[in-house]
């Protein structure tokens, strides 16, 4: 079993990286706990409900238009296409395109 990540980067503070954001997969396994089901991977920083992450895959799958950035998902080739073709056409996007709480003023103001 696979999950997948998208991560967001601050430029500011990482001007080596190429884009804001970055797919990262990563292999996890499944255990069922005291807690329920729980997915442990190398990539995630703590264990998380395996209903959430199915969760998540759901709603990016129900929904064509919709990706979620910083929430872990299962994959498929079909998502794992859709969100790589994402990455890369928001890495090269304005933020207002996929962003919609982006507001320019409060970003150059910081």
């Amino acid at each position: 079993m696979k999950i997948g990540y998208i991560a967001q980067y601050d430029l500011k503070l990482n001007p080596h990286l190429t884009g804001s954001f970055r797919f990262r997969e990563a292999s996890c396994t499944k255990r069922l706990t005291s807690h329920g089901y729980r997915v442990y991977s190398k990539m995630l920083i703590r264990p998380v409900d395996y209903e959430e992450i199915l969760d998540n895959t759901n709603i990016m799958k129900q929904n064509p238009k919709l990706i979620l950035v910083k929430e872990p998902f299962l994959l498929d080739d079909e998502l794992r296409d859709k969100v790589i073709k994402w990455v890369e056409w928001a890495n090269k996007a304005d933020p207002k395109e996929y962003d919609p709480f982006y507001d320019k003023e409060s970003v150059s103001n910081e």
